[in-house]
């Protein structure tokens, strides 16, 4: 498939995710919060799936940064994903994918990409891990029909420094009116 001149496929998101885990928390009854502390994930679409900040003294339930948490319950929210730069402490409802181009531009190009799916989930039908690994998602190509890596970095590097140069702009503005 054909679009603006870049070709797209589709991908099982287990193929482009070699190394899918889940969540290793329970819960927080057991996880002291603390404002200095980690970023603790759960089943939520806002602040990029952070419900709060918790102590790191548990070092068996950090898991490394540089994934897309795939939320998989949580009424509401359940079907989105977020990218996370940082090791976290993640809930037993989400997986993490985790995959060799990832940084932050690639992330939040997929993130956008798999978010796509959310309406197919429900309280009665949910993301289940099996399900997950079934999903589709459908990106950009290279000559070979691999990932384009590249131009998603590149496409997201764009629309960021867009909104940085409009900022800056409305920044001027405003002081020159001053």
């Amino acid at each position: 498939m054909k679009n603006g001149g870049v070709k797209w496929k589709n991908f099982l998101l287990r193929d482009l995710f070699p190394t899918l885990v889940a969540g290793k928390s329970k819960g927080l009854n057991h996880i002291e919060k603390s404002d200095s502390g980690i970023s603790y994930l759960g089943a939520t679409n806002q602040n990029n799936g952070v419900l709060c900040f918790v102590s790191r003294e548990d070092k068996s339930t950090i898991q490394k940064g540089n994934c897309i948490a795939f939320i998989r319950n949580g009424e509401g929210s359940m079907g989105y994903s977020v990218y996370k730069a940082e090791d976290f402490i993640a809930t037993s409802d989400m997986t993490l994918g985790y995959n060799k181009h990832l940084n932050k531009y690639i992330g939040t190009f997929i993130t956008t990409i798999a978010d796509r799916v959310r309406g197919k989930y429900n309280f009665g039908y949910k993301r289940s891990a099996n399900r997950l690994s079934k999903e589709i998602i459908t990106l950009p190509v290279d000559n070979n029909g691999f990932p384009d890596w590249k131009y998603m970095e590149n496409y997201m590097r764009n629309i960021e420094s867009k909104q940085i140069l409009s900022y800056l702009k409305m920044i001027r503005n405003g002081f020159s009116q001053i």
